[in-house]
């Protein structure tokens, strides 16, 4: 579980987005040179509102064919309090330890609930873990590794630090930050998070954009400044991405790295990542 090995170390995790197609052999293949470096898989569900396989399942299938443990991300804008619930019960069934709440955005395919939020979809989970369903029926208690998200480049920071605090309350262990592009400035917005926050785990995020083009139609969601995007194209990311790494090494617990695909490029900077730890 996550959690264990983030008692002893710091770690790694790679994002796997999942081909529409469903060809699981080639993802497969993908992920089989990280088992040496990495410590587990984040695997998201529908990003930016966009239909992908199933995560759950996906996780399920990379676990038994790699041994490389999963987070399965699950999207509040999916669910029911029921349907959650009886997600939760079939991932424990699954052998799904680690799991990754989070609200989402409104999707482009298709049609949302939002009858839940990500410190609700923690808490339904937290109750699991205490033995107890969300209609007060005891069951044997559940054990999971409650991740959530926190986003350090918003404009209102406050905010954000609130929406961290009702996770908190509600069983966050781990927070999986988006990517991070100033390592000054996030470092400042830290420091305030382990003050307010002193016994949960920060996992950095690395993002490789690789073109202008898709820096700039992901600027406004992901808050990418402008002189970052001007380095893309004349810098070598995997070099950019690196440093900021060795910035914040001794400050977060592991790093989050997402190659939107392109595993060979993603590869070469965990390697990196991995002798410097």
């Amino acid at each position: 579980m996550l959690k264990d090995k983030l008692q002893q170390k710091k770690i790694i995790t790679l994002e796997v987005l999942l081909p529409i197609t469903g060809n699981r052999d080639s993802v497969l293949k993908e992920i089989g040179p990280f088992k040496k470096y990495i410590d587990a898989i984040n695997i998201p569900s529908n990003p930016l509102g966009k239909l992908r396989p199933d995560a759950l399942c996906y996780a399920h299938i990379i676990q038994e064919k790699t041994g490389i443990e999963t987070i399965p991300h699950f999207v509040a804008r999916h669910f029911t309090l029921l349907g959650f619930e009886s997600q939760l019960l079939g991932a424990a069934a699954l052998g799904i330890e680690n799991i990754l709440c989070v609200t989402g955005d409104s999707p482009v395919e298709g049609r949302s609930t939002f009858e839940l939020n990500s410190a609700q979809l923690l808490q339904i989970a937290k109750n699991l873990e205490n033995g107890i369903t969300s209609s007060r029926k005891a069951i044997k208690p559940i054990n999971f590794c409650l991740c959530a998200s926190f986003n350090p480049n918003v404009p209102n920071i406050k905010g954000e630090f609130i929406k961290a605090a009702e996770k908190c309350q509600s069983g966050a262990e781990v927070f999986f930050t988006q990517a991070i592009f100033k390592p000054e400035k996030f470092l400042k917005v830290l420091r305030e998070f382990r003050l307010r926050h002193k016994d949960v785990k920060v996992i950095a995020g690395l993002l490789f954009l690789y073109t202008k083009k898709r820096a700039f139609s992901l600027m406004k969601i992901l808050g990418i400044p402008y002189e970052y995007i001007n380095l893309i194209e004349e810098r070598n990311e995997t070099k950019m991405l690196f440093e900021t790494a060795e910035k914040l090494m001794d400050y977060v617990d592991g790093f989050y790295v997402i190659p939107i695909v392109k595993y060979n490029i993603a590869f070469e900077l965990i390697k990196k990542i991995r002798k410097i730890m």
